[in-house]
């Protein structure tokens, strides 16, 4: 084959010659079945990196989320005890808009957005007084719903 600028000959013919140097009639379209392979073979491998690294993961951002409810309600109950010089009966109080009898300065609700539900769609539990050595105990149940190692505290 002989090349001159864009022609050359190819078969005895004189024939146009596009960019990437090949004659027009050696045009690809497509790809082949190797390639597509390879391809599948690299996203596999990348994927089997990749998943077991996010497994088990959304276990830990419920408990995360939990733990940051706690923090949240618990500032919430701080803010009412320093409001009214007790800390309240039950977390239901934390939402009333009126004050209760005798307080002068009452700046509730303490939580604007309502009570929220723990991770796992049930509610938080509170106690007062404390059983460990808190002003206050308030926990979740954790992912399994009963009193437990899985629990989700104030008081570790």
């Amino acid at each position: 084959m002989k090349r001159s600028g864009r022609w050359s000959v190819v078969g005895g013919q004189w024939s146009v010659v596009r960019r990437g140097g090949s004659p027009p009639t050696a045009h690809r379209r497509g790809f082949t079945l190797i390639e597509l392979m390879l391809v599948i073979v690299i996203i596999a491998t990348l994927a089997a990196m990749v998943v077991p690294r996010l497994v088990g993961r959304t276990e830990q951002a419920k408990i995360a989320r939990a733990s940051g409810d706690i923090a949240s309600i618990g500032l919430a109950l701080d803010l009412y005890e320093l409001d009214t010089g007790q800390y309240p009966s039950g977390l239901e109080e934390l939402l009333r808009r009126e004050a209760p009898e005798g307080q002068t300065r009452w700046n509730g609700p303490y939580l604007k957005k309502g009570l929220p539900s723990d991770p796992w769609g049930r509610d938080y539990k509170y106690k007062y007084p404390s059983e460990h050595t808190q002003d206050y105990d308030l926990w979740s149940l954790g992912p399994d719903g009963q009193a437990g190692n899985d629990d989700v505290t104030n008081w570790d």
